[in-house]
């Protein structure tokens, strides 16, 4: 059978076979010690008494090593210098949890995505006395004192009219000076809060005028005045942080080198950098910022160790995935993407993430 009849099958066999035939057997990995960028951001690296790393990234890592039977040694260093470092080919790459953005990705290059983490941010939990002093301080606001102290002048006001009107035909606004105001000043404010109590009303034309219109104006202002007790009641109890938007006029923190960071940027919102995620808890505890703006599994890990459980943690906003970072050009990154491929295949990955994260939180990342 020639060639030209053989079937069109069999020809793009051989077309295939030809091209295994003439690609390049894939490069061994140069014999070296690789040189790992490590920095402590529990639960994904952590360093014990001893010197040993370990964590969820640090461990994972390890595991790759081990199916690829590499030779690396850990160095420590900030996370900025680590990336700057990985960038400029002096470490080779990272077991932290470093995300991939536009940002970086225009200066290294990454292996497949190992896990998925948002930004989270961290509140203090409130108490039921955090709940009363925050109803007081609401309630206790200079525009709220301006709104009491205006009442009180309006319903004063009425009640002097009312007596200069009253005073002379009606017993009931009669007496002194001081009794007559005081009567007036009685009169006027049953009338607003009740719509009258009944011991004392007016007889003269001109005092039921003035009773007619007080009671149209105290309407407004007992109308005005609840709204406004409401709404600080309102924004006591519930007005707490919930997202980003209830971080507007209020200072967070963020840890340095963070990716939390540049969405805090991004959202024009007022921060403090801390050094590292217990010092930047260690803030909000004390009450020197209101809220700590990081990756939302780390937020997790040190809240459910908190002993005392002072600390809330909501959602998991702008997710981002986490990978190894590797210098542009990095020959190890399709042996990474392959080991990573045979350790998430497995059962191994999963068992890492509950001994780090416990199911509950190792649950939230899958």
């Amino acid at each position: 059978m020639s060639l030209r009849a053989a079937p069109a099958g069999f020809g793009a066999l051989l077309f295939f076979a030809a091209a295994a035939l003439a690609a390049p057997a894939s490069a061994p990995l140069p014999d070296r010690e690789l040189v790992v960028g490590v920095f402590e951001a529990p639960p994904w690296a952590m360093k014990a008494p001893d010197g040993q790393w370990r964590g969820l990234t640090v461990d994972l890592w390890k595991e790759i090593a081990s199916d690829l039977k590499l030779r690396y040694r850990f160095r420590e260093a900030l996370p900025d210098a680590i990336m700057d470092a990985i960038s400029q080919g002096k470490v080779d790459t990272a077991a932290g949890p470093f995300t991939m953005t536009l940002a970086r990705e225009r200066r290294m290059d990454f292996t497949h995505s190992y896990e998925t983490s948002g930004v989270g941010i961290a509140v203090r939990r409130t108490g039921d006395e955090d709940r009363w002093l925050a109803v007081v301080e609401a309630l206790s606001t200079p525009t709220a004192w301006r709104l009491y102290i205006g009442v009180a002048v309006l319903t004063f006001l009425a009640g002097a009219v009312l007596w200069l009107l009253e005073r002379r035909r009606n017993a009931m606004f009669s007496g002194d000076t001081l009794r007559g105001l005081g009567s007036g000043f009685w009169w006027a404010g049953v009338t607003t809060v009740g719509v009258g109590y009944g011991d004392k009303v007016p007889i003269t034309f001109g005092g039921r005028l003035v009773a007619l219109f007080w009671m149209f104006v105290s309407l407004i202002l007992i109308t005005a005045l609840t709204a406004f007790v409401t709404a600080k009641l309102a924004l006591a109890e519930f007005g707490r942080i919930h997202d980003f938007a209830g971080l507007r006029g209020t200072v967070s923190a963020s840890v340095e080198g963070s990716t939390a960071t540049e969405l805090l940027r991004r959202k024009q919102l007022s921060y403090r950098l801390y050094p590292s995620s217990p010092d930047a808890l260690a803030a909000l505890l004390r009450g020197d910022v209101k809220a700590v703006v990081h990756g939302d599994l780390i937020l997790r890990y040190y809240a459910e160790r908190d002993p005392q459980k002072r600390i809330d943690v909501l959602g998991a906003f702008d997710p981002q995935n986490l990978a190894f970072p590797l210098p542009d050009g990095s020959p190890y990154r399709d042996p990474f993407n392959a080991a990573l491929r045979r350790i998430m295949a497995g059962s191994r990955w999963e068992g890492l993430k509950d001994r780090y994260l416990g199911e509950e939180v190792g649950a939230m990342g899958r």
